[in-house]
Formats: C-alpha cells, structure tokens, sequence
C-alpha cells in the first residue's frame, strides 16, 4: 500500500482540473439539452406558476413558454420585466408580486432583452440560459483559483462546480448565482478595476453586492489613501444603481421601492432551531432512513434537510475559525457568515433554497480549506460539502422530468376543418402527467369541460377518455340536459365513450356529475378527489350524420 501511495504524484496534472470542469459542463449541457422542448424552449428552467401567468402582461401571456405549477418561482418575474426592461406597461405593477423590489435586479433581464433582440420567445429563453452562460466564466475563475492547491483543489473545484446553491439558481434562472460569479470576480480582480465589476454585480442584485463591498475595500496605511480609495470604489460602484433607483422612483411613482421581504431576516440561529426541530420530526416519523444512507444522500430531500444544516454550519464554524485577512474571497464569506445565520425560517423551510445564500460561503470555506490540507482535511471537506450529491441529482433530475402531453387529443374532422378546441372548467385539480399520460382529478361534485366549435357549422362528436374512482361511485356525462354516458366508475381505470351529440358552432358544456363527495387520496396526499379524467379525446364524426342520444353509454 505504501509503494502504491508513493506512485501518487505530489500534484495533480494541469489538465485534470480542466477534465473535472468538462465533466460538469457535460452535465448541465445534458440538463439543459433534456429540459429544451421545441414548443416551449427551455423555459421549463424559469418556473413558471399559472397565477402570474395569467395576471402577466398582454406579451408575456401571449408568448409560449413552459407553465408547471401553481405559483412558480422567483425568476419568472425577472423573466417577465426583461419583456419590459423600462417598465413601461401600466399593467407591470400588478403583474409580479413586489414591482419595486423585483426592478432594482435590472441587469438580467436587459442582457435577456437584448439577446433576444426584443422578440417576446427569444427574450424568454435567452433569460433562462444565463445561468449556465454565467456558470461557463464561473467554471474558468475557480480553476484559476483551486488549480494551485494540489490535489485539495481538485476536490474543492469539483465541490464548487455542482454546489447546490448553483444548482438551486440554475434550475429556477435566479439572479444569486449570476450576482455570486461577478461578486468572485471583483474580488479576484481588486482595486478601481473590482469596483467596476461590482457595479455590475449590483445591477444584478444590490443587496448582496453591498453586502460584499466592504470586502473590496483596502485596509492598510496609509490611511488616508485607503480612506478615499475605498470612497470611489465605493462611488464606482453605487453610482449605476442609484441612477437606476431614480429612473424606478420617476416610473414607479406612488410605489415604495423599500419593500424587500420583511419576513427573511430573523435573531441570531432561530430558524436554524425551528428547522432543526422540523428534522427531529422528519427522524420520528421515519422519512430519514438511515439504512439507506447511501441512496439517501443524493436522493432524499428529507435527508437533504439534515445535511444541508450540517453543511452550511460547518461552512460557518470554519470559515471564522480559520481566518485570512488578507483574503478577499475569505473577508467576502466571512461577512455573509452573520447575514446567513439570521435568515428568516421561510427561507429555512425550504432548505434548498438557503443554499443560494451561503454561495460565498461555500466558496471561502473550500478554497481556505484547499489552502490548508492538514490531517482533518477530509473531515472538514466532507462535512461541509456532504449536501453536493443531492444538489447534483435533483439538476438533473429537474431536467429530464416528462413534459406534459397535450391535455385534449382531437381526431376526425378532415385536414382543412379546424381542430375542435377543448378546455377543462371549473372543479379540476392541476393537470398531472408522466411520460406517457396527462389527466386531472374532479375535486367538486360536478365538474365541466368547455369544447368549441370554430366553424360555421354544426358537428357531431364523441368524447372518450379514460376514468377511475378511488371509491365506487356513478357518474353521468351530460350535454345540455341530457345524459351522454351514465355509469359506474371503481378504483380501476376504465374506458369511457359517450354517445354522438351535437356541437353547434361556438361553445359547448360538458357537465360531469356525481352523487357522492370527493374523498381523500392518501394518508399522504389530503387532497379531497372525486374521478379522475385521463387522455381525453374528442373525434368528429363523419359525415355529419344525425345520430340519437340516449343514457345508456358504452364502456
């Protein structure tokens, strides 16, 4: 074993941090490339929710992109803004959730804006590949910085490259990792010169960037020198942003800009507390298993809670006990290290979104650690980065996850007639899907779905879809009064066909009923579900012959 260790050279090969770099990027890429749709592009990164969607601007609402959930995230609004980077659209006030606050982090969306070239599409999935565009100079500044720590930097650029506040940023197109590179970048360059990337930093997200200033400044004698190279850097750098701010007040008249999440900021450690609570209850309940560690680690988001704690902490606790003054990456993270442990327990509640916060962190713990290999390296570096594998899993993952199928097949008709159009109304969950099938679930006793006949023309129609109840109940399919399809539906999927009806042109109401209240779905699930409607289609009958409408149905 000895002779084995004594092969080992002292240093790794130049080329092995560049191989570590290219195997990252092959991830996102693969990521990305699995996420692209070519009707939605990849705007499936952005998170999307169907609320602001629809209180959205006439050309957000307008333009095709990807919408997977109820509310989304924080960068749909960036998103929305750089379709508007003037605010110029009455309706941008009311269409995101805190105007004011959302427009001072400008610059995103104008890089977005004009890579697009101001065309709506193009603006939206240009704004969801800065990211990884940012992660590519990202990539080349940590391996200029770990590259001379040896075999630790290896390990630590191969920790900061998939670290999940990066993936957290990437999955959601969020400002904080793009704000962290150009921050890195300004300390790496120092003097007038870091100033001026910090004022770039700021227009992608002031309170950070100003946060991390003092770190620029100078602290040596002569005093007066530093003094007032610290006051224009610091003009270098807030100028651009206060200039910006004006504009804001000048077009968001009557709006307060000094609205920044009341709710994020909390006393020293308390909702680090309440979530370690939260994980005492994870444990109770049995949603951490510990005999499946290994699988844990990278597939366990209850799992990830608890290592997630563990990783930030340990980030702390060595940061400010292994001190580099003259470090500015190191004063960087040590200033965020309060800032950090007094953010709020919403940011905790979902604790992989805390990991973008600690990004500078993150950073001055790997690479002081790489700079000081001592005997208890491997501890620290485990202990520190053990919430990386699953990071890396749920990027992936968010990537390759099934688009949904259009929810309404149509067929029949002839090539020149237009598709009969369908829409699902009142009393439906959310659409679910896999990567074979879409469906809904009824939540009300009676549920409708509204079909519309573009033509001038009446039709005839069928309408078949696929159904189940998680307990036994009927169900009647009816068309303006008159029962298309009655029958019994049980805890199995079951075919389902109406009779022919008639659609005239214009609108149609599908009306389902049922006798008996929804239930609830699981232990786990609450939901209260009555039947579920799967791969609904509707087929034009031809020719247009009368046919009879009855209750009976088929099955």
């Amino acid at each position: 074993m000895s002779e084995f260790l004594k092969k080992i050279p002292s240093r790794p090969p130049g080329w092995a941090f560049t191989a570590v770099a290219l195997a990252a990027f092959a991830l996102v890429l693969s990521t990305y490339v699995a996420g692209w749709s070519p009707k939605y592009g990849i705007t499936r990164f952005i998170n999307i929710g169907e609320v602001f969607n629809q209180r959205g601007i006439a050309a957000y609402r307008a333009t095709p992109k990807y919408v997977g959930s109820p509310w989304g995230f924080d960068g749909q609004h960036y998103a929305e803004i750089a379709l508007d980077p003037l605010l110029r659209d009455p309706q941008i006030r009311t269409a995101i959730d805190n105007t004011p606050y959302r427009a001072r982090r400008i610059l995103l969306p104008w890089l977005a804006w004009a890579g697009g070239m101001g065309r709506p599409f193009w603006v939206l999935n240009i704004y969801a590949a800065l990211n990884p565009i940012f992660w590519l100079g990202y990539a080349a500044i940590l391996i200029a910085l770990f590259r001379p720590q040896g075999w630790a930097g290896l390990a630590g650029l191969a920790a900061m490259l998939m670290t999940c506040g990066v993936m957290e940023s990437m999955m959601n197109s969020l400002t904080d990792f793009p704000s962290f590179v150009v921050m890195m970048l300004a300390m790496v360059v120092g003097g007038l010169g870091g100033a001026g990337w910090m004022t770039v930093s700021a227009l992608i997200r002031p309170e950070n960037s100003l946060l991390a200033l003092p770190a620029l400044f100078e602290y040596d004698p002569p005093w007066g020198r530093a003094l007032a190279r610290n006051v224009l850097m610091g003009v270098i750098a807030v100028a651009p942003l206060a200039l910006w701010m004006a504009y804001l007040l000048w077009r968001l008249r009557g709006m307060s800009l000094t609205v920044a999440g009341e709710h994020n900021l909390d006393w020293p450690m308390h909702a680090i507390y309440l979530k370690s609570v939260d994980i005492r209850l994870m444990m109770r309940e049995g949603r951490i298993h510990w005999s499946k560690v290994f699988f844990s680690l990278y597939k366990s988001y209850d799992m990830n809670a608890l290592l997630t704690v563990v990783s930030t902490m340990t980030q702390c606790l060595y940061v400010l006990t292994h001190r580099d003054w003259r470090n500015r990456l190191w004063r960087m993270g040590a200033l965020f290290v309060p800032f950090f442990i007094c953010l709020g327990y919403q940011i905790w509640f979902s604790h992989f979104t805390v990991t973008r916060h600690a990004l500078p962190i993150t950073l001055a713990f790997n690479l002081i650690l790489a700079m000081r290999p001592r005997r208890t390296w491997a501890l620290w570096f485990l202990m520190g980065n053990c919430f990386v594998p699953f990071g890396i899993y749920d990027f992936y993952r968010s990537g390759h996850l099934a688009y949904p199928r259009e929810e309404f097949a149509t067929a029949g008709g002839g090539e020149a007639r237009e598709p009969v159009g369908a829409l699902f109304g009142k009393g439906w969950s959310n659409p679910e899907w896999d990567s074979r099938d879409t469906w809904r679930w009824a939540v009300d006793q009676q549920t409708s779905i509204t079909l519309t006949n573009p033509g001038p023309l009446a039709l005839k129609v069928e309408l078949d879809f696929v159904s189940q109840s998680l307990v036994p109940r009927d169900l009647r399919v009816v068309v303006r009064g008159s029962a298309v399809w009655l029958g019994r539906l049980e805890h199995k999927n079951q075919a389902v066909a109406t009779l022919p009806f008639s659609l005239p042109p214009g609108e149609t109401t599908v009306n389902f009923v049922t006798s008996q209240p929804a239930v609830a779905a699981t232990m786990t699930d609450l939901r209260e579900l009555a039947f579920m409607v799967a791969e609904p289609r509707v087929t034009v009958i031809e020719p247009a012959a009368g046919s009879s409408e009855s209750p009976t149905g088929r099955k």
